[in-house]
């Protein structure tokens, strides 16, 4: 992994944790500093439910131009389960989108 790769990793977890997380879903009892990128986002640790699993989905996109509609649900669940496995989505559909151009 080049260090560029990794400086726009970075951005976009903080981006994640900030916009689509804390200001999107206008969560009030966390701050971004302390959502952790292996932090289980939907059920038991910060305790995501349905409803703001589609509003990070519809962030995800006018953000980053990313859509997930054309997964399955089992692998959505995957890709949404922390900041970590977003971040690695949102490259690879960005990396996947430079290529097709």
């Amino acid at each position: 992994m080049t260090v560029n790769y990794e400086v726009e990793m970075d951005e976009i977890k903080q981006t994640i944790k900030q916009t689509l997380l804390i200001d999107r879903l206008k969560l009030e009892d966390i701050t971004a500093e302390e959502i952790t990128d292996d932090m289980i986002l939907f059920g038991e640790e910060l305790g995501l439910d349905s409803v703001e699993a589609f509003e990070v989905m519809v962030g995800m996109e006018e953000v980053y131009g990313v859509m997930v509609e054309d997964l399955p649900a089992t692998e959505l669940q995957i890709h949404l389960k922390n900041v970590q496995s977003i971040a690695e989505l949102i490259m690879a559909r960005k990396t996947k989108g430079m290529r097709g151009q």
